[in-house]
Formats: structure tokens, sequence, C-alpha cells
């Protein structure tokens, strides 16, 4: 009986080796992926688009379907001549359409958690500000809400403690996004806590 046990012993104990490794697979938010993307997305940026703003007029709906996502925005720029070149970079970096979707989505966090503060000032400050520029506070609220109700709700366990770990390097990352919220701009900086 004693070897029985033993052995179930050391099964046991290289079950839980493994849970780290199978934590980690649990999350897009991997080195490798994280590495792939910033590879991309200097090309990302090259690509000259119709109409760039047209990005910050996208909006993902409320699930964690992120190939359904990645058919919904790609259908929301249906017949934008620079997709064929998105999809070709993508693949150049084994990225695929929905991965990216949710890498960058969930790579967006740290900066929409970094955002917040600014966020509520902003709220409190729009009756006093001019008309377009309460307009374009709007919008960026608009925007900022609903990244925030889409991706608060499909971040994993192994997401958030990935999230931790990458924190400044997503938030620089963010930055670099196509279609980004907030674009950041010389002398502008997001600072954690």
């Amino acid at each position: 009986m004693k070897p029985m046990f033993f052995g179930l012993r050391v099964g046991m104990l290289g079950l839980l080796a493994l849970i780290p490794a199978v934590a980690q697979a649990d999350t897009v938010l991997t080195e490798q992926n994280l590495s792939r993307l910033e590879a991309a997305l200097p090309k990302l940026a090259k690509i000259k688009q119709d109409d760039v703003s047209s990005l910050h007029n996208v909006r993902l709906q409320r699930h964690c379907d992120w190939p359904r996502h990645a058919n919904e925005v790609r259908s929301q720029q249906q017949g934008k001549s620079y997709l064929a070149e998105v999809d070709k970079i993508l693949a150049e970096h084994q990225l695929s359409p929905s991965l990216f979707m949710e890498l960058t989505a969930k790579a967006s966090w740290p900066l929409l958690q970094s955002l917040q503060p600014v966020l509520a000032v902003t709220r409190q400050t729009l009756a006093f500000l001019p008309q377009t520029q309460r307009q374009q506070a709007e919008q960026l609220l608009a925007q900022t809400d609903n990244m925030t109700l889409v991706v608060e709700p499909c971040l994993s366990d192994a997401d958030t403690r990935a999230l931790r770990q990458h924190q400044q390097r997503l938030i620089n990352l963010a930055g670099k996004l196509p279609g980004n919220i907030l674009p950041l701009q010389p002398g502008f900086a997001v600072g954690t806590e």
C-alpha cells in the first residue's frame, strides 16, 4: 500500500508543478504574444488608412467572444482598402484577427484604469467646456466607458496576474495601438501607482 500512496503523492506534486504553466496558458497576455504585438505595431501604424478617425467610432459589443468581436469590427470597417494589408501584417506576426482583438483590448486595460482619475475630473467639468470640446470629451468618455464595460468582465484571473506583471509595458504599448482611445502626445505621461 505504501508504494501506491507514494506514487499518488509524486503524481499530485507533478500536477501541482504544472498548475502555473496551465494558468499562464489561460491568458493571451503572454510574453510571446506581447512581443508579436510589439513587432507588428510599427508596421500597422504605417498603413495609410482611409479615415483614421473612423477607428474612434468603432464600438465593441458587451461579450467575450473574440472571434465575433473581430468579425463585428471588420464589418464596421467593411470596404476599407487597408484591411488586406492589416491581415497580411497580422499573419506575418502569427496573430489571428481574434487574437489581435483580444490582445489589444486586454492590453489596453492598464491604460483605461490609469485614466480613471482624469476621466472623473473630465466628467465634472463637462458643463463648463465649450460645445466642441464638450462633444470631444463626451465621445472620449463614451468610448472609455464602453471599453471598460467590454473588457473588465472578460479578464480572467490569469489575465489579471499578467496585467500586473506587464503593467508599465502595457501602458506604453496601449499608446501605440491603432485607434487608441487617447493617442499619447509629446509631454503627456500616464502615471501608475
